[in-house]
């Protein structure tokens, strides 16, 4: 039986007499090569090893001009397959010629195999065989058809299989795909069950929205309704409950599949929880680097009329003295000028020295001498260091100091807080205003410190810039008081040294109260024994 594309097209017998094909006789040779050359397939009939027959679509297929057709049936069979195929054809080969009856091509089972073409190009071709007739010997006859294009396709398509299923399983970003319509699960990668804790069988089949991964409820419908109006969405930010219910961010690809069934979408999340870390870490740092730069523009600002001030003073005032200016008796007047430049270098070398103890305070080289200590001395020199400044400014100064409490502490930092808050308090307080400075006892067994002014006060703005180091609330260079803009850094940083809290209540026009608290453990009745311990920080 000769066929071609499943049609059975009779009895072929080949002999020196006559060809029988679907009940029409042909006598002549030449018609019936004739009527085989007009078939579309090409047409190969093998008897043992050798090619006795090829039509003009095999020969065409060949590469060759059908003139050439004895050049081809002239070739070994081994020559035309390609090597790995040779067994394949060699099996088929054999099968059918131990046929014990003659095969219909409807019944032939097809097979593929690849030819080499005389130039050495290869192509692929499907083969349905049958056996039959050649002058009197058993042979088998071969349809053709050239699936070279076909199986291009097959493996253009199934390579791409290949590397969506290759991708899918080892892309570190999790990988969601589901129905739109149902949102039923229909597959995730290891990436999913690995970061959300789940097992395959728990998610397959199970609509999305069950699988409770989305911190914001309302996030799912959402997402969904997007999809149904757009093909695809990309880098959408969302929240997600992750392996153990830690929300982890999550940006977002989504695309909709659209194909012979129903539509599908395919989701890719990448965890960027650590990227949103580093950026908010590199933006802390990147305002860290600002205010640092900021506050040395402050600084070099600030300094530049605080340090020059006392300077040209010291200066003016001792170019007055060496040149004589007022005559050599004038001795009265010689005197005062020192007094001014005593009192200038005296202001110079408090600048200085609060920026040295700021840098060992941000070195972390500052060290407390600790030890039980009565702090009224203090205290008391404090007031009297800024008497005659208060006295001048029209301020009145007011003490209450508990002569029975001794405080663990450093003395000269206590000393150099009490100085600094007292300070600061007559220079921002108008005349006829108020500074009380008083120590008290708690009924836990703490004490209290505290420095209380009538003066200008401060926002809690402006709070925040007077604790920054050589931060000024008015910062212009003719600001009505100076200052190195320490003063309150200081404070806090000394009292982080000796373990005590410090507090600053203030409001615009309504003075501000300074307070330092000492625990009770650093708290003990006036008496005469002491214990020198000495603290440092870890460097």
């Amino acid at each position: 039986m000769l066929g071609t594309n499943g049609n059975t097209w009779g009895v072929l017998t080949v002999n020196n007499h006559s060809t029988s094909l679907g009940g029409m006789s042909v006598s002549d040779t030449q018609d019936r090569a004739a009527l085989l050359d007009h078939m579309s397939e090409g047409v190969v009939v093998r008897c043992d090893q050798d090619v006795v027959y090829v039509n003009e679509a095999m020969v065409t297929m060949m590469g060759m001009k059908p003139e050439d057709a004895s050049e081809l049936t002239a070739m070994d069979v081994d020559k035309w397959i390609h090597p790995d195929d040779l067994q394949t054809v060699e099996d088929n080969y054999n099968a059918r010629l131990s046929a014990t009856r003659v095969s219909s091509i409807g019944d032939a089972k097809p097979y593929s195999v690849r030819l080499v073409r005389p130039d050495g190009s290869v192509f692929w071709v499907s083969i349905k065989a049958v056996v039959t007739q050649w002058h009197g010997k058993k042979a088998v006859a071969g349809f053709l058809s050239d699936i070279t294009a076909q199986m291009a396709s097959e493996d253009k398509e199934q390579f791409s299989t290949n590397l969506f299923h290759s991708v899918f399983k080892v892309t570190p970003e999790f990988m969601l795909l589901f129905r739109l319509d149902t949102d039923e699960v229909f597959a995730v990668n290891p990436s999913f069950l690995n970061m959300f804790g789940h097992r395959r069988d728990e998610v397959v089949g199970r609509p999305v929205r069950a699988l409770s991964l989305w911190s914001d409820i309302t996030f799912h419908e959402r997402f969904i309704e997007e999809l149904k109006t757009t093909a695809s969405i990309s880098d959408m930010p969302t929240t997600m409950n992750a392996r153990g219910g830690v929300l982890r961010h999550f940006k977002l690809f989504a695309r909709r599949v659209e194909g012979s069934m129903l539509p599908f979408v395919l989701v890719t999340g990448r965890d960027v929880t650590d990227d949103i870390s580093k950026s908010l870490e590199l933006q802390r740092n990147r305002d860290a680097a600002e205010l640092a730069n900021r506050s040395k523009s402050e600084f070099l600002a600030n300094m530049s009329h605080e340090l020059r001030t006392p300077l040209n003073a010291i200066l003016g005032f001792s170019e007055l003295i060496r040149d004589q200016i007022s005559g050599p008796e004038a001795v009265d007047r010689y005197s005062e000028y020192a007094q001014d430049i005593h009192k200038s270098g005296h202001h110079l070398l408090s600048i200085i020295n609060d920026i040295l103890d700021l840098s060992k305070v941000e070195a972390g080289r500052l060290e407390a001498h600790m030890e039980w200590i009565d702090p009224q001395p203090s205290m008391d020199m404090c007031l009297k260091l800024m008497q005659q400044r208060a006295l001048k400014a029209g301020v009145a100064l007011v003490e209450a100091i508990d002569d029975s409490v001794q405080l663990y502490a450093d003395e000269r930092l206590f000393k150099q807080m009490c100085l600094n808050l007292v300070s600061n308090a007559v220079k921002f307080t108008e005349e006829g205003g108020r500074v009380e400075i008083s120590l008290v006892a708690c009924e836990d067994g703490s004490a209290r410190m505290t420095v209380a002014d009538t003066g200008i006060g401060m926002s809690a703005s402006e709070l925040q810039i007077a604790k920054r180091p050589f931060g000024q609330v008015d910062s212009s260079l003719s600001r009505k008081h100076e200052g190195s803009g320490l003063g309150l850094p200081l404070v806090v940083s000394f009292a982080e040294k000796i373990g005590c809290d410090f507090t600053v209540d203030s409001a615009p026009g309504k003075g501000t109260i300074a307070r330092l608290w000492f625990p009770n453990k650093a708290v003990r009745a006036n008496q005469n024994t002491a214990s020198d311990v000495i603290f440092e920080d870890e460097t």
